[in-house]
């Protein structure tokens, strides 16, 4: 057993009161749920949760009572529509809710995986979004224009799911690549901690006969785990759809909690 091999107990252990935690995948695919999951049962407090396209992960959170913020481009579950707990949950004051326009979240990822102080972009310029961003704006010494620039974002720890791995911690996409497969790599090389976990260990001989399909590599995550269906009730391609009635079922659960919860006298 290499150092990099976890059980999801002991992995989720770095995730402590406070901290700002990545979650991989976008919308109903990818999405670390067995983790979530798990990290939920474990009641962290007060966590910035970090991700693209939040949709269950977020649901799970908001939840358990895990969050003091989420920053997203978008929450929601996709065809099932609205994510009740989250908006439920921003609208009453419960977490902030810092919403951020798909490209500036994707400028603060590649400046952190760069090592930049900035990344210059003309995302969200002239847009509500900037009201109360506090960002400054740079001007390109080529063209004179201003561009906003945007910081870098080191989430604490990020949590992605994927199709596959060896022991040694070469992790495998299939192809054709998912839908916003590149920015769960961001994620893991802007983190400062990053877990994996996959679908199936396979053997390194099986990885080095298809190297096409490597994509993050042992230096680049911390832990590693084995956990089939690990997306489900999301999608983990190619192995497995979305079930949306599970997805339905269980974000109404979740908000039948938090009104029962709401309801009862202290």
């Amino acid at each position: 057993m290499t150092a990099l091999l976890s059980d999801l107990d002991g992995a989720l252990g770095v995730i402590t009161d406070g901290c700002v935690l990545a979650t991989g995948g976008a919308a109903l695919s990818r999405k670390p749920i067995s983790a979530i999951r798990a990290l939920a049962a474990r009641r962290p407090r007060e966590l910035e949760l970090v991700t693209f396209i939040g949709s269950l992960d977020v649901e799970l959170l908001v939840g358990g009572g895990c969050l003091r913020a989420v920053r997203s481009s978008s929450v929601s579950l996709g065809p099932l529509g609205r994510a009740n707990a989250f908006a439920d949950g921003a609208g009453a004051g419960r977490f902030e809710d810092l919403e951020e326009s798909e490209w500036m979240l994707l400028g603060r990822l590649r400046a952190a995986a760069a090592g930049l102080a900035f990344m210059p972009t003309r995302a969200a310029l002239g847009s509500q979004l900037l009201e109360h961003a506090q960002l400054e704006t740079v001007t390109d010494p080529y063209t004179g224009d201003e561009l906003l620039a945007v910081p870098p974002l080191h989430p604490d720890v990020a949590i992605i799911h994927a199709w596959r791995a060896d022991e040694l911690g070469n992790i495998q996409l299939p192809w054709p690549r998912d839908h916003l497969w590149d920015v769960d790599l961001l994620l893991a090389r802007a983190a400062r901690h990053t877990i994996v976990t996959v679908e199936r260990l396979v053997s390194t001989a099986e990885v080095i006969a298809s190297a096409q399909h490597t994509v993050l590599y042992p230096f680049e995550i911390d832990a590693l785990i084995e956990v089939p269906g690990g997306a489900s009730p999301t999608a983990s391609p190619p192995d497995y759809a979305a079930d949306l009635e599970s997805v339905a079922s269980v974000a109404a659960d979740i908000v039948s909690c938090e009104h029962s919860l709401s309801n009862t006298s202290p």
